[in-house]
């Protein structure tokens, strides 16, 4: 049995997510990884139904990402849960996100959050 993945690494969104009134007003830098997988005895890719079309992922990290809420784990359970309807044949997904500069008084770093789970489990 193979795994096979398709994802896509560090893909930043400008976005209002955020429990502070100022998050919700000024925005900040978020930057996303998200990836499925599959498993299968038979490997065959030569049309985009068989495999996990990217584009796909990322209009989904997108429309998520377009809708302000208060916690990262709100964002990674929103995108899990349109990754599950769109790709039946998935069986893990990982998704990653961070919050660049997070409002605590740092210099430098981020917040992140993640989240994975094996459907086949």
């Amino acid at each position: 049995m193979q795994e096979y993945r398709v994802g896509l690494e560090d893909v930043r969104f400008f976005a209002y997510h955020g429990l502070f009134p100022e998050e919700r007003i000024l925005g900040n830098w978020f930057v996303l990884s998200v990836s499925v997988s599959k498993e299968s005895s038979v490997m065959s890719f030569d049309k985009i139904e068989q495999t996990f079309d990217y584009g796909q992922i990322y209009t989904i990290c997108q429309e998520v990402m377009a809708e302000p809420v208060d916690l990262l784990e709100t964002v990674a359970q929103r995108i899990a849960d349109r990754l599950k309807l769109t790709f039946k044949d998935m069986s893990r997904y990982e998704i990653q996100i961070w919050k660049e500069q997070p409002p605590l008084g740092m210099k430098g770093g981020k917040s992140s959050v993640s989240l994975i789970e094996n459907l086949n489990l």
